[in-house]
């Protein structure tokens, strides 16, 4: 007898091999959904949130630094290369529109400080700018009152500014860091010839005062450990924001565009085309791995020079860690200079009670100082000094780790008109030691 439906026709082949041809297709967009889905994932981090001291000295110096009266003035008036000569009346008459501000600063010194956390990479900062200023105007005063022969309050003056450099970084980013040396320094460059007017009383004060203020130092360590929530908030925003993605790895793309459209930011497709080849939750391993031993690397000593880790190799993290190359040298530099200083006015303060200066340093403590600091570009060790006719030679090994015997860094080819003492300045690459009142910048 014969079928009349043939089960293994051509027509039921057909059926059978679009039905395998659906089913793969099923199969292939299931996971090229779960690839997407992965791809796409914002991975999970814990990103903690502070807490702010209350009152917070920070609120104070905010509230100070926006009431600075003649801003611009004080700015081209106060620098080591003022812009803008005044007469004594005159530059006194700008400290004396500010003794308002200046008394409300010393108000918030009473307190503990902490910077509000920055947690977005949209997050602005617009009082570190108006902290400089603060640090100016602190300069100012304390020139003026040199102009007059009050050197201790002159000294007092510029211990404000490094005591409101020194707290900046607390709780804050690399961006609030770098401002608190910027201030740093800002007080502490013009005290240096100063230190040899005060009495034995006085030096001895602005020492004491001096080590209270390097005892509340923020390690560059903490300053990176901020800086590292900061950059995972920035990751998480960019993995949510294709367009912004873009615009990070092509700037100059974003640039084109605008001239051409308006349109600030490359397209959005270009960001996703990046997160299919490229995975989140790689990227932001990477992140934190390199920035978790960087933290280690910094909480160690500077003269170990212990290296870097390499750098992650995908574009977003070469783009976010390029900013940290040459930062903890500034930061070293800066607490060696607060040291030097310190030792400087107890060596002072000893000459002035002995007739002569001490064949050591250890004759220092604990009378002068209850304990010798260490070199922060040492490996491990006080600074080296030693007496040189009826004055002396005090110095830090410098950035290259080595005892040079008190030869300054020093490079002829970086002084410049306006500034002849660049050629002082000292970079992670200098040669040479950095000798007290010498290498002051």
């Amino acid at each position: 007898m014969q079928n009349s439906s043939n089960s293994y026709g051509p027509g039921s082949t057909r059926r059978t091999a679009l039905i395998c041809l659906a089913m793969v297709g099923v199969m292939l967009a299931g996971i090229l959904g779960l690839w997407w889905k992965a791809a796409m994932r914002t991975p999970m981090v814990d990103i903690p949130i502070a807490t702010l001291p209350n009152p917070n000295a920070f609120d104070f110096y905010v509230k100070a630094s926006n009431a600075i009266v003649s801003d611009q003035e004080i700015g081209k008036a106060s620098g080591t290369q003022p812009t803008l000569v005044l007469s004594l009346a005159q530059r006194e008459a700008l400290v004396q529109q500010n003794l308002g501000t200046i008394s409300t600063l010393h108000q918030g010194f009473a307190y503990p400080y902490a910077s509000p956390e920055a947690r977005s990479m949209y997050t602005q900062f617009p009082y570190f700018a108006k902290f400089r200023g603060m640090a100016r105007l602190l300069s100012l005063q304390g020139k003026v009152r040199s102009d007059k022969g009050d050197w201790s309050g002159a000294v007092e003056s510029y211990l404000d500014a490094v005591q409101l450099g020194e707290e900046i970084p607390h709780g804050s980013t690399l961006i609030g860091y770098l401002v608190g040396v910027a201030c740093q320094s800002i007080g502490r460059r013009p005290m240096w010839g100063v230190v040899d007017h005060l009495n034995a009383a006085q030096s001895r004060a602005a020492a004491t005062r001096l080590v209270s203020v390097i005892d509340h130092h923020f390690s560059f360590a903490d300053t990176m450990q901020e800086e590292k929530w900061l950059g995972q908030s920035t990751l998480i925003e960019l993995f949510n924001s294709p367009k912004e993605t873009a615009a990070v790895l092509n700037p100059d793309a974003g640039k084109d565009l605008a001239n051409a459209t308006g349109n600030g930011s490359p397209p959005a497709f270009a960001g996703v085309l990046f997160y299919l080849t490229h995975s989140k939750s790689r990227i932001m391993h990477d992140y934190t791995i390199w920035m978790d031993k960087s933290i280690q690397i910094a909480r160690q000593p500077y003269g170990l020079h212990l290296s870097s880790p390499p750098l992650p190799t995908d574009p977003i993290n070469e783009v976010m860690l390029s900013a940290f190359s040459q930062a903890q040298m500034k930061e070293v530099n800066s607490e060696t200079q607060n040291r030097l200083l310190l030792m400087m006015l107890a060596l002072h303060a000893y000459q002035l009670e002995h007739g002569r200066y001490p064949a050591s340093l250890h004759e220092l403590a604990p009378t002068y100082l209850q304990k010798l600091p260490n070199d922060p570009f040492a490996a491990q060790g006080t600074f080296l000094y030693r007496v040189q006719g009826k004055s002396y030679v005090l110095y830090s090994v410098g950035p290259d780790g080595k005892d040079d015997g008190g030869t300054p860094i020093d490079d002829p080819s970086k002084a410049t008109s306006s500034n002849p003492n660049a050629r002082y300045r000292i970079n992670d690459n200098s040669v040479g030691d950095i000798v007290a009142g010498k290498n002051i910048y």
